[in-house]
């Protein structure tokens, strides 16, 4: 799946390292600055810091300078230098009328943007479903920001790997995610948030995810950086779906004890390849039982915290 998401943007992509195209001047691609072998990197293109040109001056540019043909796997940066977090109508529009110069594109992430450029939370999406459309070769998608986002159930053939990054995940479009038709899907990254920044699904909004009936072929689940991660957990303990996984990720959220504690109390999990706890509240006794219960599953509990003195916890990523 695509990496964790904290500030930064994405320094690899569908397994491949990133390469900045943030050019609007030909000039400064005299001297060979651009990689030969095309299909070896990932391309992001936009801007990339406020006193940067306009992403139609970018865009144009990179349309002109790269063969697109090449190209496996495209990350857009922003649009605008000075307002990152809009302008995804535009790009969106941009990149449709192109779909025909990227026959072998694989890859696409919508909103690679740092926080130093727009906090998650400031970034104001566009339905991606006419985007998907115009590229059916997809294998991997993934967006960064919800905000303002109104969208219909996806329809794609082909893509395997789905990730949504936000500080707080609308409930309403859980349920449309959850509505799609997206057959090949294996892996589904959901980064659910916080109430505060439009967050707040529960289970019943994950209920078709959790049957395990709307993605039949689903082997990895993330239900990420969510703040009921315990009562999360305990949901998952007993979801249909997790009999299918081989990957479960419940990291960067507020899991502690009680969560961790329900897991354990529910369905077997020792079919589990992997299950990611990191960014946790744990004790250390918990991390020591769940190591023992389960053997022969990689149990990553790596970035263990403390609550607060009147036990607050907190999510990784929010604003």
């Amino acid at each position: 799946m695509i990496q964790d998401f904290r500030h930064d943007a994405l320094a690899t992509f569908h397994g491949l390292p990133v390469f900045v195209f943030d050019f609007a001047d030909a000039a400064d691609l005299e001297g060979g600055g651009l990689p030969a072998d095309v299909e070896a990197w990932a391309w992001r293109v936009g801007v990339s810091d406020f006193e940067g040109p306009n992403g139609d001056e970018v865009w144009e540019l990179f349309l002109a300078s790269v063969d697109t043909t090449r190209i496996k796997a495209l990350t857009l940066a922003a649009w605008y230098p000075d307002e990152a977090g809009i302008g995804w109508p535009e790009w969106h529009e941009k990149v449709i009328a192109a779909a025909g110069r990227f026959p072998n594109l694989e890859a696409l992430f919508v909103a690679d943007i740092p926080s130093e450029m727009s906090e998650v939370s400031w970034i104001e999406q566009a339905d991606p479903g006419p985007l998907l459309a115009a590229f059916p070769g997809l294998v991997e998608f993934g967006v960064r920001g919800t905000g303002d986002l109104s969208m219909k159930p996806l329809v794609h053939e082909r893509l395997r790997e789905l990730t949504v990054q936000t500080g707080g995940l609308p409930p309403e479009i859980v349920r449309v995610l959850g509505e799609s038709s997206l057959p090949a899907l294996t892996g589904l990254d959901l980064y659910l948030g916080t109430s505060r920044y439009g967050g707040g699904a529960t289970a019943d909004d994950l209920a078709p995810i959790l049957s395990g009936a709307t993605f039949p072929n689903l082997r990895h689940l993330g239900l990420r950086n969510a703040e009921d991660t315990d009562n999360l957990a305990a949901a998952v303990a007993h979801a249909p779906v997790v009999a299918q996984l081989e990957s479960l990720d419940l990291s960067l959220g507020m899991l502690g004890d009680e969560g961790a504690a329900a897991l354990l109390a529910g369905q077997p999990l020792t079919h589990l390849r992997t299950l990611i706890l990191r960014h946790h509240f744990l004790s250390d006794e918990m991390i020591s039982r769940l190591w023992e219960a389960l053997p022969d599953t990689e149990v990553d509990v790596d970035e263990q915290n403390a609550p607060g003195t009147a036990g607050e916890r907190y999510i990784a990523v929010s604003e």
